[in-house]
């Protein structure tokens, strides 16, 4: 069997004088690119002036990546491979670490080649006093799921970097605000890029809080104070909270969709009120 090799290729976030000279040079070297969107790594070639002749790139995404690692694994018993995401380091919250598993599985030589982090990009201009965070990638949409995230930060009060969506955002703020009120968190919003931003926010002053909704988020959490209230000290604060807020809080608890809580709340308040 040919020696070849797996390349995972950071590229960059939005900048593209971030690119590196090592990471242009395979490029220009390898035939076969697997792309989390393969119009994306064409378009990057462009902007590099790399020709596309004579390369082949395939798609490896969430919907195909059982097929796709073993059409990689196909091409690497003859020829090197290169691993692109759309945006920084693949197999980091984004399709690869099936691909790099199961090529070292078979003893595929496999290189990274280092480029631009949305984490470390972050995480450099928090001023962490400690070098000690938690990465999650995309917060858990479940409740019950974000709910034992916030347990488990609480317990171990360490930093905890995270991605969210533009329409999720807010409400994510508003979440922390409930759980971790003497918390900030850092949001860095399209890093590199020529609207870049960051903002501290201090969650007790939520309320005062203009987020704009545009871009990728990157975030992190600095939990603050986390002594744990009292159980009585518990049920008054969710006494206090809206319905909506309720329904959030007590999903997780018991296991049900906040949306169906909610609902069920609401019809018995109106057979109540007859």
């Amino acid at each position: 069997m040919k020696l070849t090799t797996l390349y995972i290729i950071g590229t960059p976030l939005g900048n593209l004088e971030d690119i590196t000279l090592r990471a242009q040079k395979v490029f220009r070297e390898l035939k076969h690119f697997f792309a989390e969107d393969t119009r994306e790594l064409a378009r990057l070639f462009n902007l590099l002036g790399i020709s596309l002749e004579g390369k082949k790139i395939h798609s490896y995404a969430s919907h195909n990546l059982k097929d796709a690692t073993q059409f990689a694994l196909e091409i690497l018993k003859s020829e090197s491979v290169g691993l692109v995401t759309d945006r920084g380091m693949p197999a980091i919250s984004d399709p690869g670490a099936q691909l790099v598993a199961a090529a070292r599985e078979q003893n595929i030589r496999i290189s990274p080649i280092p480029g631009p982090s949305a984490v470390t990009t972050l995480v450099s201009v928090a001023g962490l006093r400690s070098s000690d965070f938690h990465f999650v990638g995309f917060l858990p949409h479940s409740q019950k799921e974000r709910e034992k995230l916030w347990k488990r930060v609480k317990e171990w009060p360490t930093p905890l970097c995270f991605f969210e969506s533009p329409k999720r955002v807010r409400e994510t703020l508003s979440e922390l605000s409930l759980h971790f009120p003497s918390g900030q968190v850092l949001i860095g919003r399209e890093m590199t890029k020529q609207f870049e931003a960051f903002s501290l926010i201090k969650l007790n002053e939520m309320d005062q809080v203009t987020v704009n909704e545009q871009g990728e988020f990157s975030a992190i959490l600095i939990p603050g104070e986390t002594s744990t209230p009292s159980p009585w000290e518990e049920e008054v604060e969710l006494r206090l909270l809206s319905d909506k807020e309720w329904s959030k809080a007590v999903a997780g608890r018991v296991g049900c969709s906040s949306s169906d809580l909610y609902n069920a709340l609401q019809k018995k308040k109106r057979t109540d009120s007859k």
